[in-house]
């Protein structure tokens, strides 16, 4: 399924009443690097008062305040998410106090606020949904074979080999361009194409 997220990481200093807000979003394919991203943020960030962060990834939703008061941090920075429809995205906002205390709504402005501009200014994109097809080509197709994969837009050679028939090639391609890049491998090695289990 396709899906938007966010284009790039990007970094958004915000500071209010003399609290400095850090506001930071990450594209994210695991749970993994969700650990990974919190941990970097850690050490680079090391004094902070707080590390709040909310995330999505599918049916993966999580979100902590780090103790600010409960509900005024994490909880709406996974709101502004929601209401973006984005996926496989990570905020993280990390504060450092400035002496004067902001109140719950405060709060939750602060949070909420600092988020949004920096998913803003990070962008979106649309990731599509991607398929791998596994297949043997007799060698005189070999040319017109790799001359053609060569010109279809984002599809990546990811296997190749030699066999005693042909060649063997995996690929990464769209899903929608699937039934296209098949018939036309069909028509290219004149129907002598055999089609492999990953």
């Amino acid at each position: 399924m396709a899906y938007v997220t966010v284009a790039k990481k990007h970094m958004r200093l915000e500071t209010i009443k003399g609290s400095r807000f850090f506001a930071l979003v990450f594209p994210i394919a695991s749970l993994d690097d969700v650990e990974n991203e919190l941990e970097s943020t850690r050490m680079t960030y090391p004094d902070a008062n707080h590390y709040c962060y909310a995330y999505k990834i599918g049916q993966n939703l999580k979100f902590s305040d780090d103790g600010e008061p409960g509900g005024t941090a994490g909880r709406p920075m996974l709101e502004v998410l929601q209401k973006r429809n984005l996926e496989a995205v990570l905020g993280i906002v990390v504060r450092y106090f400035g002496g004067t205390k902001l109140g719950a709504g405060g709060l939750v402005r602060a949070y909420s606020g600092s988020l949004a501009k920096a998913l803003d200014e990070a962008g979106e994109t649309l990731i599509k949904d991607r398929t791998k097809l596994f297949f043997e080509i007799p060698f005189q197709a070999m040319d017109s074979v790799h001359r053609y994969l060569s010109e279809v837009a984002e599809l990546v050679k990811e296997e190749m080999s030699y066999t005693a028939e042909g060649l063997r090639l995996g690929i990464n391609l769209l899903l929608e361009d699937e039934a296209q890049v098949k018939k036309d491998l069909l028509n290219l090695s004149k129907g002598d194409v055999r089609w492999l289990e990953p």
